[in-house]
């Protein structure tokens, strides 16, 4: 097969300092990706005009371009930064510029990146490597380590628990150097392949702001016959919670948690396996309410109450 080219889509929200970083990371590969794609979500600070300011610096070729003129990009452009002008969060923040590099690029990968993660210089060789080996893949993940806990994993493949409708990270990294299978991959660092974003289109936007729309892109992929891999050989640097929080420490986070964990069975799972996740969900959810409750901690408590509710009544399309 060809060499792969690779664009790659970053999404900012009021996060110049770390998307400069990534940008950093992007800029001192070996090879470097053939695009990158900034999708300011609505910023309501200075962050996109920095971002344009950063190509300049770095004497990178960059544009700046408003959502209604998506398709206005001279094509030597390297950098090009869409204003969203509202925060259409993680899936449609992507989808803009999935939209963008499908249409106006000759990418035949798309790589969703966070804007709180770098990779490393031989990122984009790993995957090219990857690539040679399992040219059909759909999606491609990677090895991501914590940072600047580097020595530290945080995704080395995933797995799901069908029982409790969860998308799990497994942390041992396997020793293999050739592509292996996963269940699902992070958005975190997702390569997608054009043949897969022609087949399905792009992520499910129910998934509004974020969580669950990587592990639902997962599993709609194997479901289309595309297989879904881990280049261990390709790393990226991750730092965990550096856009919204973690875990049950903000409410709003549980709630969206929740809520979504409900919509990736609804949306996926069998008869029979949609009727034991959401059993043992109807469950476990207010169990872990109750003692948030007890705790005194009643914001999160109606936080996961009100997710679990809202995953059940609203649509999940």
């Amino acid at each position: 097969m060809r060499e792969p080219v690779i664009g790659v889509i970053l999404l900012n929200w009021n996060g110049y300092d770390d998307t400069a970083e990534t940008l950093v990371s992007l800029l001192e590969a070996t090879p470097r990706p053939a695009y990158v794609v900034v999708v300011d979500n609505g910023s309501h600070d200075d962050s996109a005009s920095r971002l344009s300011l950063w190509g300049t610096v770095n004497d990178v070729i960059s544009e700046t371009h408003d959502v209604a003129d998506l398709h206005s990009f001279d094509p030597d452009t390297w950098l090009r930064i869409i204003l969203a002008n509202e925060n259409r969060g993680f899936a449609g923040g992507n989808n803009v510029g999935l939209t963008h590099l499908a249409i106006d690029t000759d990418a035949t990968h798309f790589l969703l990146l966070n804007n709180d993660a770098l990779v490393a210089q031989d990122y984009f060789a790993r995957l090219a490597e990857a690539l040679r080996a399992a040219p059909e893949s759909g999606i491609l993940g990677c090895t991501i380590y914590h940072y600047p806990d580097v020595d530290r994993v945080w995704f080395a493949s995933g797995y799901e628990d069908r029982l409790r409708g969860v998308a799990l990270h497994r942390y041992e990294v396997a020793d293999a150097t050739e592509p292996f299978a996963t269940e699902w991959v992070t958005g975190c660092a997702m390569l997608i392949s054009r043949a897969l974003y022609n087949a399905i289109g792009g992520l499910a936007e129910c998934y509004y702001p974020i969580y669950c729309e990587d592990s639902d892109y997962s599993l709609q992929a194997r479901t289309a016959g595309f297989s879904v891999l881990i280049a261990p050989r390709a790393h990226v640097y991750h730092k965990v919670g550096g856009t919204v929080g973690v875990g049950e420490t903000v409410p709003r986070v549980a709630y969206w948690q929740t809520r979504h964990r409900v919509f990736l069975v609804r949306r996926n799972y069998s008869t029979a396996e949609r009727a034991i996740a959401i059993s043992y969900l109807c469950i476990a959810k207010p169990a872990r309410a109750a003692i948030l409750a007890v705790q005194g901690r009643t914001a999160m408590a109606g936080a996961i109450l009100r997710g679990l509710a809202h995953g059940l009544r609203d649509d999940p399309t």
